[in-house]
């Protein structure tokens, strides 16, 4: 047999609507053929056969497909062509393996697989004991018998038709593992195949069922009339049917069956039995003439491999940790979805199907992130075109470590001639958002949005609509933010699906944040309370709605409502024995920031003593991940030092934590810190840097129909909130209860 270590490589070609689509683990594209060949009709075969050796594959071929086929023979030692059953028929009549290049034949370079299934499904092994019958239907009086070629012992050889018949009658052959039909060939389209001994044509019946392979050793004509025998097999059951096209010599058919029962008993694969078989110029007149009709990927054995098991033997293993197991079923999930014709986020969500991960699970999605992880190097070019992104969404989410590597596999990806999904635009925005690039953010935003039509916004663009929201208030522009809500909130009210809980529930926090851009105070409290009395439905804590009621309540009433709350959280803060908080934005993060909020506003020194336990570790997280939550802790602490009130301990300098959070683009936080802590030198320069945020290099190209919303005249939005922002911000005395009410406090 081949080098198990050589490099083998697929093609699948299937019907697209602008004429065939191809794919490979690399790239998928289309080609606008109706047939394979430079001219569309098919030359004769036995035209074909007497070219032979000259038949070049750039000549005979259409070029583009000419030149894919070109490529990936040029990097493999074998090249598997998977053509679907539902191709035109000149693509199955295609003699590919006939064909030469450069000079040299493609017998056992290229394997064809011809009436391939249109959807891939693993082919688990089947049983070595299940047996391998020889139905022999030449005269006992032929001199050369092909049956006789065959090892003795290992199949099961019936002679005569008699036998045969009686045989047949007997058994289910569902449960037969290989069955050859060895005959004489009527050579007769419209006929049955095989030409008994004393003239009679006969067929093999379906009453009993098919194996999964059959193999048909007899003559066939030119035209193919035993590959459409084998057609007939494959939709009464057969998994695979080899069969001939032309006239095989009884030498060398009993030398190919000799060679595929001792190859398949070993347990090698059916396409590279006859690839091996195909390669010598002595099978001419055997092996060289038979055709791969089904899949070629059947084989014996007791243990499947990775890529044979099913989706949920797969999903079993990968809950018990199998990387392999992972990796399998998502290169599986790309192949699939591209061979439905739907986009490859599509994916995404047949993958949280399978393990049963939901969007509002963040245990899952935390898990989740940790396995693609490990598995993303080893994954094909495609299925990382779709998971890296997702690793995006979750590492941004979960752990910001992993967002710089993410990022340069960002300039590896490639989708072909496949548009981007806007899914995945949404997940690439996270990038940028995290790390304040808020032009590149919008601009990812905008190319998603411009891919989705009207209809679509509120079920496939609604993660996109809800990030622009996030974006829209992180860059103050609150009036539009507060327009799209209202849009998504309609939308969503519209939906029943299984999801539409969560995306509302999401869509609770982004609509107080609005509403504190806007300076609507009671109306985010409400929200939030709304928000936290609602998350035990998704296994929530309401840790984080908690975060933010005290955050506005500090700034709003600091003497009064905030008291209960700070208790509340300071109670939690007791109760920790550490706080080595999970990597990504923790809540603990979170409830520190709006605890440090409160210690500032309400003058209470106890709580900057509470909060001195955990300053180391926020000095270490200022350089690990997202700065904003540290920072601003440190930021009200030194808030609290300038109003004469301090702990013990010795605060890291505000120059040092200023520069951690610009170099994140923290400009408009830091350009209200500054204002309160009276630096307004400081408040121009970052309020400059904020409008640059919001500028892309062109005008943002947002969708015709988000234009009642005010996008389409950006730089007048931009323009109104700036003015508004050099006004209060940089005014004589900023006040927390001006910063308030304006919308500017930091978020």
């Amino acid at each position: 047999m081949a080098n198990p270590d050589a490099m083998i490589r697929d093609l699948w070609i299937w019907p697209d609507a602008q004429g065939v689509r191809w794919w490979t683990v690399e790239q998928s594209g289309t080609l606008p053929l109706t047939t394979p060949w430079t001219n569309d009709v098919l030359p004769p075969i036995q035209r074909l056969c007497d070219l032979g050796p000259t038949l070049s594959l750039g000549l005979a071929l259409a070029e583009p497909l000419a030149a894919r086929l070109t490529a990936l023979l040029d990097t493999a030692d074998c090249l598997r062509l998977h053509l679907s059953r539902d191709l035109p028929a000149p693509w199955a009549d295609c003699p590919f393996e006939w064909l030469t290049l450069g000079g040299q034949s493609l017998f056992g370079r290229l394997i064809v697989e011809r009436q391939a299934p249109a959807r891939f499904d693993p082919a688990h092994p089947l049983d070595p004991e299940c047996e391998i019958a020889v139905l022999n239907l030449i005269a006992p009086d032929e001199p050369i018998q092909p049956a006789d070629a065959i090892a003795d012992g290992v199949v099961r050889i019936y002679d005569g038709l008699a036998a045969v018949e009686q045989w047949l009658a007997e058994t289910d052959l569902t449960g037969v593992g290989v069955l050859v039909v060895v005959a004489h060939g009527t050579e007769c389209d419209g006929a049955q195949p095989f030409r008994l001994h004393d003239g009679r044509h006969w067929g093999l019946p379906l009453e009993s069922g098919l194996p999964p392979l059959v193999v048909l050793m007899a003559c066939g004509n030119d035209r193919g009339n035993l590959l459409v025998d084998g057609r007939r097999l494959l939709a009464a059951g057969a998994k695979t049917v080899l069969a001939p096209l032309g006239r095989p010599c009884p030498v060398a058919a009993g030398a190919f069956l000799a060679t595929f029962v001792e190859a398949w008993r070993a347990g090698h694969r059916l396409d590279a039995i006859l690839a091996e078989a195909q390669r010598p110029t002595s099978a001419a007149r055997g092996a060289r003439l038979l055709r791969l009709q089904g899949r070629g990927d059947l084989r014996v054995g007791h243990i499947p491999q990775t890529n044979e098991c099913s989706d949920a033997t797969l999903v079993t293993a990968v809950r018990c940790g199998q990387h392999a197991a992972l990796a399998e079923l998502i290169d599986r999930l790309t192949l699939c979805t591209l061979q439905q014709g739907v986009e490859l986020d599509q994916a995404e969500q047949q993958l949280r199907r399978c393990l049963e991960i939901g969007r509002d699970n963040e245990p899952s999605e935390r898990w989740l992130g940790e396995r693609l992880d490990a598995v993303s190097e080893t994954l094909w070019p495609l299925s990382r075109a779709w998971v890296v992104p997702l690793e995006m969404l979750l590492a941004e989410a979960h752990d910001h470590r992993r967002l710089p590597r993410l990022e340069t596999a960002r300039v590896e990806l490639g989708h072909g001639d496949l548009a981007m999904p806007p899914t995945l635009h949404h997940y690439w925005s996270k990038l940028y958002y995290r790390t304040g690039r808020y032009a590149l953010a919008l601009h990812e935003v905008a190319q998603g949005l411009s891919r989705l039509s009207a209809d679509e916004s509120c079920t496939r663009g609604a993660g996109l609509l809800g990030h622009l929201m996030a974006l829209l208030v992180d860059i103050d522009l609150p009036a539009p933010a507060a327009a799209l809500h209202q849009r998504l909130d309609d939308c969503l009210a519209r939906r029943t699906d299984a999801d539409v809980a969560w995306e509302r529930h999401k869509l609770r926090d982004r609509a107080a944040r609005i509403a504190l851009r806007q300076g609507q105070v009671e109306r985010a409290a409400t929200l939030y309370r709304l928000k936290r009395a609602d998350s035990p439905r998704f296994k929530g804590t309401g840790h984080r709605e908690l975060a933010w009621l005290l955050y506005i309540e500090s700034w709003r009433d600091p003497q009064g409502a905030a008291i209960p709350l700070a208790l509340e959280v300071e109670s939690w803060l007791n109760g920790l024995e550490t706080c080595t908080p999970v990597p990504g934005n923790a809540d603990v993060l979170y409830l520190l920031r709006a605890y440090a909020a409160w210690a500032w506003r309400s003058g209470q020194s106890t709580a900057i003593e509470r909060l001195e336990r955990f300053t180391p570790m926020l000095e270490a997280r200022l350089f690990t991940g997202d700065a904003g939550p540290p920072g601003f802790v440190f930021a009200y602490l030194h808030l609290c030092r300038q109003d004469g009130f301090s702990g013990a301990l010795e605060l890291p300098a505000w120059a040092g934590i200023a520069t951690v959070l610009e170099e994140q683009r923290y400009f408009l936080e830091l350009a209200a810190f500054a204002a309160l802590l009276g630096e307004p030198d400081w408040v121009t320069p970052l309020l400059d840097r904020v409008d640059a945020q919001r500028l892309w290099r062109e005008p943002l190209a947002f969708p015709a129909w988000l234009r009642e919303l005010g996008l389409q005249d950006w730089e007048a939005v931009v323009a109104e909130r700036a003015d508004l922002e050099r006004q209060v911000l940089g005014a004589d005395v900023a006040s927390p209860e001006t910063l308030l009410v304006s919308g500017l406090l930091p978020l």
